[in-house]
């Protein structure tokens, strides 16, 4: 009886399996789940745009419909060790439409949190970087970034600085 041995393309051992009286190969019988897993994760690679991994594809919430209305209200919570940057949960994604989208900081009672002066808010990839023009107004209070309208979604960062020290929060914006 001979024998087929898959080629090393992973540098891992090389696989043999023998082949059946009729010259077809005898399959293991996990192959056809392990071809079935194969083809899901590399169907699963394929992304809308490069900057929005499909595993993390926000659904679109937070319309802006006016330089008036579109601003983020930010706040800390320290009823959790670490502290933690929060946002509302219908403002989580936020679409620009043109406009500029302020992310504001409402501080609970004691506290007394600025935004991060270079950062505070920030893109995660490069190309979130190139389309939007961020900076810090009122003292660091609060952050205004202007799109350039790609019509992609980014992850960004909030970070804030002040005591007790907050996790950085990463919520997402489209840029339309």
């Amino acid at each position: 009886m001979s024998t087929f041995c898959a080629p090393n393309w992973l540098q891992e051992p090389t696989r043999c399996w023998p082949l059946s009286e009729h010259g077809g190969q005898e399959q293991p019988a996990g192959l056809p789940a392990i071809a079935i897993f194969v083809s899901l994760a590399i169907f699963g690679c394929t992304s809308l745009s490069p900057s929005m991994p499909p595993s993390k594809k926000p659904q679109l919430g937070y319309e802006c419909t006016s330089a008036e209305q579109c601003r983020v209200q930010v706040s800390v919570d320290c009823s959790v060790t670490p502290c933690q940057i929060t946002i509302p949960d219908d403002q989580q994604i936020a679409v620009a439409n043109g406009f500029n989208v302020v992310w504001e900081i409402v501080s609970a009672t004691g506290q007394s949190y600025l935004f991060k002066h270079d950062g505070g808010i920030f893109f995660k990839t490069s190309e979130g970087q190139h389309a939007f023009d961020c900076h810090p107004e009122d003292n660091d209070a609060r952050y205004k970034c202007h799109g350039n309208q790609n019509r992609n979604a980014y992850e960004y960062g909030i970070e804030l600085v002040g005591s007790p020290p907050a996790t950085i929060l990463d919520p997402w914006i489209v840029n339309r």
